[in-house]
C-alpha cells in the first residue's frame, strides 16, 4: 500500500494539471425520437451552456473538470437533469437527453420530475441507473447486476452470485436486453436454470443507462415472467478519442471510443480479460477459472432521418480443476473437470425517422450459446458431461405514431429461428439418500424451430392528468405448438405537482426452454408457464431530486414447470403466488450526496400439484433491506456505503438418516422447513483522483463485508459408517478488499 501511495504522489507531481474537458450530445423527442433542433443544455450553477443544430446534436467546451448537472430544456417539454456527469481533463463526456411532451399543455398541473422522467408505457415498478451510478456504487466491484441487487424487491444471492433474485420469481424468469438484442446468458460462469455467476459480461462504461423493470413492464417485452433488465450502449464519442484502463483483483480491461473516419459515424468497443485464474494458482487452489469478453457499438447516419448501429459481443468462460484425493472425497467423487461456455451476438438495429410523428425500429441479431463440460477421473476424464449449443436469428421491429401530444402508439413484431443441440451423458450413480439413479444417454437434436410475437401499446392521457396505458401481446412457440395472448393495462393519476398514484395489471408468460424439454421426448408437450400481476402504488417527490415511493403487488403464478418425480419427465402442474409491500426513498446525486433506501416485505410460495402441500419457494426472502449512501469529499476523494439484509433462503433439512445393504442414507425432512441463518454485511468504497497532464488516475479500494460477517450460503451434510450426520457449512465471502485503478486518456 505505501508503494502504490508513492506512486500515486509522484504521478501527481508530474506535469501541471489542464483544468477542463467538453461535454456533448443529442436530445431527442423521447417518443418519436425527432431531433430537437433549438433545445438548450445548460451546465446548472455556471453560465455554461450550448443549443443543439438541427440534428439535436450540441457541445459544450472549457467546463472545469468535475461532477456537474446538465439540463436540457426545450418549449413544450419537460425538462431533464442528468446529476451526475464527470467532467474529465482533456476528454470529451456524451450525455444525451430524451424528452417527454411537457404534462403543462395536457393539463393545469406543473409537475416537476426533471430527475426521474420515466416512459409512460411503464406506469409502475421502473428505476433507471446511469453509468456514474453504477461506477459509484460500493460493494458492486462496477458489476451491473451487483449494484441492481441494491434496488426495491431485489434479493442478493451472494456475493459469490451477481444473479437477481426479483419479488421471489427465479433468475431464469429475467429478461435481459442489450441495444434490443436479447441476451440469455448476461453473466460470466452462469447456465441457463443456474442461480450463480460471478461478474457481468457488460463492461458499465459502454452503457448510456440501465432501465429495470420488476413488474407490470408493457407489452413489447415478452417470454419473461419476473422482470426486464434493458441496458442501452452509448453511442461513440463523436468530437475526440477516449481511452479507458482498468485493473483490479477481478481482471484487466481496456474501452476505447471515439469519431470513425465516414462523416457522422463513430465506436466504442470494451475487451476485458479476468484474473481468477492467475489468483487461484498464487492460492494453490484446485480450479482455475479465467474468462475474457468483448463488447462494441458502431454507429452511422446515414443521413438526418436514418441511423444504423451495429452491435456486437463475444464471451468464453473456462474452468480446469485437478483435486487432490482429499479434495475430492470432500468436494466430489471425480476430481477432474473441465468446463468451457461461451456465448456470441451480433446485431444491427436501424432507426428511420419516417416522419415527425413516427418512427421505425428494426433489429437483425445473431445470438449463439453454448457449453461443453468433462468430468470423472485422471483417468477417464469424460464419465459425465454436456454438449449444448443454442443459436437463434431474430428479427424485431416496432413502429411508434404520436397522434398527438396525448395518444402515442406503437406496434411490432418477432420472429425467431432456432436451432438447437443438447448431448448429455452420465454413469449410473447413487444420491446421498440412497436412490439409485441410473446411467442416461440424452441427445435432443430437434429440427430447427421458431417464436414468434405480435404486440401493440398505447399511451393516452384520456382526461388529464389521468394517463392510460394499454397493450396486447400474441406469442407463438412452433416447436410445442402453443398460442397465448397476454393483456396488458395500466392507469397513472398525477395529484398534484408531486404525487402520482399507478395501478397496473398484466398477464405475463414463459415458454420452456431447451433445457427443460431436452432430457425426454415426451417434454415436448409442455406448456409456458403463466404469471398474472397486479400493482398498484404511490409516488411522491419530497424534492426535485428526492423521491419517495410505496409499492404492493400480487403475482398469482401457475402451469409451473416441476419434476415430480426426479425423472426426466416434466409436468406443468406446479402453481403458487409472490406477494408484497416495498417502501424505497431515492436521492439523486446532488450538492456532492446520493443515497437511496428501501424495505420490502414479500411471500413467495409454491405447490407441486394441485394435491401437493405448499411449501416456501427456494428464492423467498421474506425481509430486505437494503441501504446505500456517497458523497464527495472534495480534492478528489469519494466515500460510499451500503448495508444489505435479507432473511435467510429457506432449505430442506436432514431429519434423520436409513441404513440400506448396511450403508447409512440421509432421510429429508419436508421441502424447505428450515431457514438459513439471516444474510447481512456492510460495504465501503474509497475512490481518489488525480488530474495529471492531459489524463487522470482514479485508485480505488471496495471493501466487502467489513464486519466479516459469516454468512451462510448452504449446508452439506454426510453420514458415516456408524450413522452419524456431519454438516459442513459453505460459507459466503469474509472481508474481501478489491483494490484496482482507472486511467483516463
Amino acid at each position: 500500500m505505501k508503494i502504490l501511495s508513492s506512486l500515486l504522489m509522484l504521478l501527481a507531481i508530474a506535469g501541471a494539471q489542464t483544468n477542463t474537458g467538453s461535454v456533448s450530445g443529442e436530445v431527442r423527442d423521447a417518443v418519436t425520437r425527432q431531433p430537437l433542433p433549438g433545445a438548450i443544455v445548460t451546465i446548472i450553477g455556471t453560465t455554461l451552456g450550448a443549443s443543439c443544430d438541427e440534428r439535436g446534436y450540441y457541445v459544450i467546451t472549457n467546463v472545469p473538470i468535475g461532477t456537474h448537472q446538465l439540463k436540457a430544456s426545450m418549449i413544450g417539454y419537460e425538462a431533464a437533469v442528468n446529476p451526475d456527469i464527470t467532467v474529465r481533463t482533456q476528454r470529451n463526456t456524451t450525455a444525451s437527453f430524451p424528452l417527454q411532451i411537457s404534462a403543462v399543455e395536457l393539463s393545469e398541473v406543473e409537475v416537476q420530475s426533471e430527475f426521474f422522467s420515466r416512459p409512460t408505457e411503464s406506469v409502475v415498478s421502473m428505476r433507471t441507473l446511469s453509468p456514474e451510478e453504477i461506477r459509484r456504487s460500493p460493494g458492486s466491484a462496477e458489476d451491473i447486476f451487483r449494484v441492481m441487487q441494491s434496488m426495491p424487491g431485489v434479493a442478493t444471492a451472494g456475493g459469490k452470485s451477481a444473479q437477481l433474485i426479483v419479488r421471489g420469481g427465479s433468475p431464469n424468469e429475467n429478461l435481459t436486453l442489450l441495444d434490443n438484442i436479447e441476451i440469455y446468458n448476461p453473466i460470466h460462469f452462469a447456465r441457463t436454470g443456474e442461480s450463480m455467476g460471478i461478474i457481468s459480461i457488460v463492461n458499465p462504461a459502454l452503457l448510456e443507462k440501465v432501465d429495470f423493470l420488476t413488474g407490470g413492464f408493457p407489452a413489447r417485452y415478452g417470454d419473461k415472467m419476473s422482470s426486464v433488465f434493458d441496458m442501452s450502449i452509448r453511442d461513440g464519442n463523436k468530437e475526440l478519442y477516449n481511452t479507458d484502463v482498468n485493473l483490479n483483483i477481478a481482471g484487466f480491461g481496456v474501452m476505447v471510443d471515439g469519431p470513425l473516419p465516414a462523416e457522422n459515424s463513430a465506436m466504442v468497443l470494451s475487451v476485458r480479460r479476468g484474473f481468477f485464474d492467475i489468483l487461484t494458482k498464487i492460492m494453490d487452489r484446485p480450479a482455475a477459472p479465467q474468462y475474457y469478453d468483448a463488447v462494441g457499438k458502431v454507429t452511422y447516419d446515414l443521413d438526418r432521418d436514418n441511423r444504423i448501429g451495429i452491435v456486437g459481443f463475444y464471451y468464453i468462460d473456462q474452468i480446469d480443476r485437478v483435486g487432490t484425493t482429499k479434495e475430492s472425497s470432500a468436494m466430489s467423487k471425480y476430481d477432474y473437470l473441465a468446463r468451457d461456455d461461451y456465448g456470441s451476438a451480433f446485431g444491427v438495429n436501424w432507426r428511420s425517422l419516417l416522419s415527425q410523428n413516427s418512427v421505425l425500429l428494426t433489429t437483425l441479431s445473431s445470438t449463439a450459446n453454448g457449453w461443453t463440460t468433462n468430468q470423472g477421473t485422471q483417468t477417464n476424464h469424460a464419465l459425465r458431461g454436456e454438449e449444448i449449443v443454442e443459436q437463434e436469428l431474430t428479427l424485431r421491429s416496432e413502429l411508434t405514431y404520436q397522434f398527438s401530444p396525448a395518444l402515442s402508439m406503437t406496434m411490432g413484431l418477432m420472429a425467431k429461428g432456432i436451432d438447437s443441440r443438447n448431448i448429455t451423458w452420465t454413469p449410473e450413480d447413487t444420491s446421498r439418500t440412497g436412490t439409485i439413479i441410473p446411467a442416461t444417454t440424452i441427445a435432443f437434436e430437434p429440427d430447427a424451430t421458431n417464436k414468434t410475437a405480435l404486440f401493440f401499446q398505447s399511451s393516452y392521457t384520456i382526461l388529464a392528468p389521468l394517463t392510460i396505458s394499454a397493450g396486447v401481446r400474441y406469442d407463438r412457440f412452433a416447436l410445442t405448438n402453443e398460442q397465448d395472448v397476454s393483456p396488458r393495462l395500466g392507469l397513472s393519476y398525477r395529484a398534484g405537482a408531486s404525487t402520482t398514484f399507478n395501478i397496473a395489471w398484466g398477464k405475463f408468460v414463459q415458454t420452456p426452454a431447451s433445457y427443460q424439454i431436452s432430457p425426454d421426448p415426451r417434454n415436448l408437450s409442455l406448456k409456458s408457464s403463466k404469471a398474472i400481476h397486479y400493482v398498484a402504488g404511490v409516488e411522491h417527490l419530497l424534492w426535485n431530486d428526492t423521491r419517495a415511493t410505496l409499492e404492493v403487488y400480487h403475482k398469482d403464478i401457475h402451469d409451473v414447470i416441476v419434476d415430480p418425480d426426479s425423472t426426466n419427465l416434466l409436468l406443468n402442474t406446479g402453481s403458487g403466488y409472490a406477494r408484497g409491500v416495498e417502501l424505497s426513498l431515492q436521492k439523486k446525486f446532488t450538492d456532492g450526496f446520493v443515497g437511496s433506501a428501501s424495505y420490502g416485505y414479500s411471500v413467495s410460495r409454491r405447490q407441486d400439484a394441485p394435491s401437493a402441500p405448499e411449501y416456501d419457494f427456494e428464492y423467498d426472502r421474506p425481509h430486505i433491506v437494503n441501504l446505500l449512501a456517497g458523497m464527495e469529499l472534495g480534492e478528489g476523494w469519494q466515500i460510499g456505503a451500503k448495508f444489505q439484509f435479507a432473511s435467510g433462503n429457506p432449505y430442506t433439512p436432514v431429519a434423520g438418516v436409513v441404513k440400506k445393504g448396511g450403508i447409512y442414507y440421509l432421510v429429508d425432512g419436508p421441502v424447505n422447513s428450515a431457514r438459513y441463518p439471516d444474510y447481512h454485511k456492510l460495504d465501503i468504497r474509497v475512490d481518489r483522483q488525480f488530474v495529471l497532464n492531459g489524463w487522470s488516475l482514479t485508485a480505488y479500494i471496495d471493501l466487502w463485508n467489513v464486519y466479516n460477517k459469516d454468512n451462510v450460503m448452504s449446508y452439506s451434510y454426510k453420514a458415516d459408517a456408524s450413522g452419524n450426520i456431519t454438516m459442513t457449512v459453505k460459507p459466503d465471502f469474509g472481508i474481501t478488499p478489491i483494490a484496482g485503478v482507472s486511467a483516463k486518456f
